[in-house]
């Protein structure tokens, strides 16, 4: 077993979101770093593709939709204990507030609210995760500055990041932390449609420190898993590339 304070040698890592983007980057990079994945996707021929490309063994996947029920509960019941859990998984739909529809609504927080904590709920009734334990959840800076269009998905993110406080409070006596990494704006294929429509200075003023990319995003959720972070709780990383310099 690894004494390197960034080795997640022996453990075992539940990502969700696998299939693509922070999600995928997170478990290959926990992989690297000696950690067995239990990816969790909704698309399964892209998640057999990503758990075959990763390093190490012992690996497996679990393909479903966390907003369904059945398919939560069937990840429960298949989870090993685990060491460490990723809630990647989430989806944005723009609609400024005069055109938000209970149906708009109801989507935002199924992904991006309902389904973590809902999972988070039912791996602790089952005891599914181990003490001493991390878990990261992928909210967004969003929540704090607001973007035009984006009411109902900064609100679940802002709803999400509240519970993962709690969660953190209630389970320190388990040795378990709960944190947030909160990104800017990430380079996935979503950005790129949205900078098709932008200025270049709009496009620096999104990240004046630089573009930032999924693997960005996965290194500091993967610090979060290791035991050098071992002392960090109920707080929210915020990597934006300098997006939020004047707004705290």
């Amino acid at each position: 077993m690894s004494t390197s304070p960034f080795s997640l040698a022996g453990q075992t890592i539940l990502v969700t979101g696998a299939s693509s983007g922070i999600g995928e980057a997170t478990a290959r990079l926990c992989a690297n770093m000696g950690a067995r994945i239990v990816a969790c996707g909704r698309d399964s021929e892209r998640l057999e593709r990503v758990l075959a490309s990763l390093a190490g063994a012992g690996h497996r996947m679990l393909a479903g939709d966390l907003t369904d029920p059945a398919a939560r509960q069937a990840l429960v019941e298949a989870a090993p204990s685990l060491d460490g859990c990723v809630f990647s998984a989430g989806a944005v739909q723009l609609a400024p507030m005069r055109m938000v529809t209970q149906r708009h609504l109801d989507q935002m927080f199924a992904v991006n609210y309902n389904a973590p904590v809902l999972l988070t709920q039912a791996l602790l009734a089952k005891r599914k995760i181990a003490a001493n334990a991390s878990l990261v959840y992928l909210t967004a800076v969003a929540e704090d500055i607001s973007p035009y269009a984006t009411g109902m998905y900064s609100g679940a993110k802002a709803a999400l990041t509240a519970a993962v406080r709690t969660i953190a409070v209630e389970h320190a006596k388990q040795g378990v932390r709960a944190n947030c990494v909160s990104p800017g704006y990430v380079a996935t294929p979503m950005l790129e449609g949205l900078q098709n429509v932008m200025t270049t200075g709009d496009k620096e003023a999104l990240a004046p420190l630089g573009t930032i990319e999924p693997d960005d995003v996965a290194g500091a959720v993967a610090w979060l898993l290791a035991p050098a972070s071992r002392w960090v709780s109920r707080t929210t990383l915020v990597i934006d590339s300098g997006l939020t310099l004047h707004v705290r």
